[in-house]
């Protein structure tokens, strides 16, 4: 199988996956989209004739006897090839995903299988989307939108509409809509399937050549996407819904079966995007609202019909890559700096308390929930944007941060009542593997039968929005060596972990002033110090940390000056391991 090297995966927006999965091989691929696939599907039971319907079948219900199509319309604005129109909306979409979460599961359609599965990353290079096939590419919407071709890890194809009122007309596929070699295998696809597995947002065709721009938004790949902020680049994802990630029994993937898009008149204005999710435990309609002025913002909402009972449900999920940071990690070092799409998570809870948490690579697979009530947001960052810290073409320090705000309105609907911001971080030893996921998990199991309903922003931009700068520090360096003084002895089993803070209320103090509060829940810590960072405005504190266990250690601390906190609360999962060439 041809693996793109992370130079490669860099120069598309999409991304790629391995088709297999085991315990303990969460690649950056398999990962993603693993189930995602024909042999997910397989896996979880469904057969391959079953996963390659015809794909002008209804998601959800069986496959139509085939007949003689209907004539087309055909768009002389942008030359696609449309089938006749039909009712849509919202409301009717709802209904519709609620409808199918009464009946079995069918996988999407995967037409021409054992030929698309030979697209691999070379071969999907060759093939381009024709630009004057774009949808809204020379009137319309001020954004066009270019659709994305079917292959090695995108094996399943995505009906692609648009509404005009209360109409709704689906795209036909047409193998001219891309440019490929006469030997590719995207043209085995049958007459009446789709070769589209995802589309791109284009940026304004009123501003320069958009042909020669990247997108902005990208959807493609069981229900992942993603945006750009103003740093221009992509970088982590987003998701549709996570479901038991993971837990022993294995994660599951829901596609993105359709999407329905509406125009904006003018740059500012939303595509509005609707989406129709369909998995194995759960199906959901859904309404994005998508806003570009530099940094992107999605405004989301989502109606869930849970078909199987789910033992752990994540809404607004966000994945991303940490393979290390300037912490020392003793079995995981390249020869650059730092290596990361995102280096924090960090959130807002409903007491109004920020914290932020240090992300990890882990020996082995580690979970952390911290427990709210209607949370205010979370987000994984990018927060290192120095870049000699990275020293490669890849531009790490332009990765977008991802901020997910709840939306509730004033009467109390949308309310995400009790749960968590749950952080899964999984073992990696490289930058191809995608490694980190966070999401708000709902108390409890989500149950068959039952109907959940959420709102949220998100935010693609370079900083984390809300945060109080002229209130609170910020976290935003950890490093580490050996515990003690030096000239001294070096006591055993013993770490000094030292927290790098930047803020302006730190003009006109001394360190000494402050004082910094750590505690753990095991070992031990002390020898707590507070100085400035050498040529610096900023602070460091530093403290020695006892630890002669395995045993995760969950840390946690804060700088107060004159009995007033005056930083976000520091927290970190502790694994001995990671350190134990430093340590005494």
């Amino acid at each position: 199988m041809s693996k793109p090297t992370k130079k490669q995966a860099e120069q598309q927006p999409s991304e790629q996956a391995q088709s297999t999965l085991t315990t303990q091989e969460y690649t950056r691929r398999s990962f993603l989209f693993t189930l995602a696939n024909i042999s997910g599907l397989v896996a979880l039971g469904f057969g391959e004739a079953q996963a390659a319907q015809d794909s002008t079948a209804t998601p959800g219900n069986e496959p139509a006897t085939p007949k003689t199509p209907a004539p087309a319309a055909v768009s002389p604005k942008d030359g696609l090839k449309f089938a006749p129109a039909k009712p849509f909306s919202y409301k009717s979409l709802i209904a519709r995903a609620e409808e199918m979460a009464k009946n079995p599961y069918q996988a999407p359609p995967s037409p021409a299988a054992d030929a698309i599965k030979t697209i691999n990353y070379d071969a999907s290079g060759k093939i381009k989307f024709n630009p004057q096939y774009a949808l809204w590419g020379k009137s319309g919407s001020v954004y066009p939108i270019t659709f994305r071709p079917l292959g090695e890890y995108f094996p399943k194809s995505v009906a692609m509409n648009v509404v005009e009122g209360d109409q709704a007309r689906m795209i036909e596929y047409r193998p001219d809509y891309f440019t490929m070699p006469e030997d590719s295998p995207l043209r085995q696809v049958p007459a009446g399937q789709s070769g589209i597995s995802g589309f791109w947002v284009q940026r304004s065709r009123r501003i320069g050549d958009w042909t020669k721009s990247e997108p902005w938004a990208t959807f493609q790949g069981a229900s992942y996407f993603r945006a750009i902020s103003r740093q221009g680049q992509v970088g982590m994802s987003a998701r549709g819904i996570a479901i038991n990630t993971g837990l022993p029994q294995g994660e599951e993937f829901p596609d993105f079966r359709a999407f329905w898009f509406e125009p904006a008149a003018n740059e500012g204005d939303p595509v509005v995007v609707y989406a129709l999710l369909d998995g194995p435990s759960i199906t959901g309609a859904y309404r994005f609202e998508l806003r570009f002025d530099g940094d992107t913002e999605m405004v989301i909402e989502k109606h869930l019909f849970i078909r199987k009972t789910i033992d752990q449900l994540g809404i607004a999920p966000l994945t991303s890559m940490f393979w290390y940071s300037e912490t020392p990690n003793s079995h995981l070092r390249g020869w650059r700096p730092e290596v990361h799409d995102s280096d924090t998570l960090v959130g807002w809870r409903s007491d109004n308390e920020h914290f932020c948490r240090p992300l990890t690579n882990p020996p082995s697979l580690a979970y952390s929930a911290f427990v709210d009530e209607h949370p205010r947001g979370y987000g994984l960052l990018q927060r290192d944007r120095d870049p000699s810290h990275y020293l490669d073409g890849v531009g790490y320090e332009k990765r977008p941060s991802v901020w997910v705000e709840p939306i509730v309105d004033s009467k109390g609907n949308n309310n995400w009542g009790k749960g968590s911001v749950t952080l899964i971080e999984i073992p990696t030893n490289d930058e191809t593997f995608d490694n980190i996921v966070a999401f708000w998990q709902i108390k409890g199991p989500a149950l068959a039968g039952t109907a959940l309903q959420f709102k949220y922003r998100l935010y693609w931009t370079e900083h984390e929005p809300f945060f109080p700068r002229d209130q609170l520090a910020r976290a935003v360096a950890l490093r580490a060596g050996p515990g003690g003084n030096f000239g001294g002895s070096r006591p055993a089993n013993t770490v000094k972990l030292v927290i790098e803070w930047d803020s302006q209320l730190f003009q006109g103090h001394q360190p000494k002033d402050a004082v910094f509060t750590i505690t753990s829940s095991a070992g031990k810590t002390d020898n707590v110090q507070i100085d400035w960072v050498a040529g610096t405005p900023r602070w460091l504190t530093q403290f020695d940390l006892f630890v002669d266990s395995d045993e995760p250690v969950e840390l946690n601390g804060v700088l107060t000056l004159n009995g007033e906190v005056i930083s976000e609360t520091w927290l970190y999962q502790f694994h001995r391991q990671s350190f134990v060439q430093m340590m005494a």
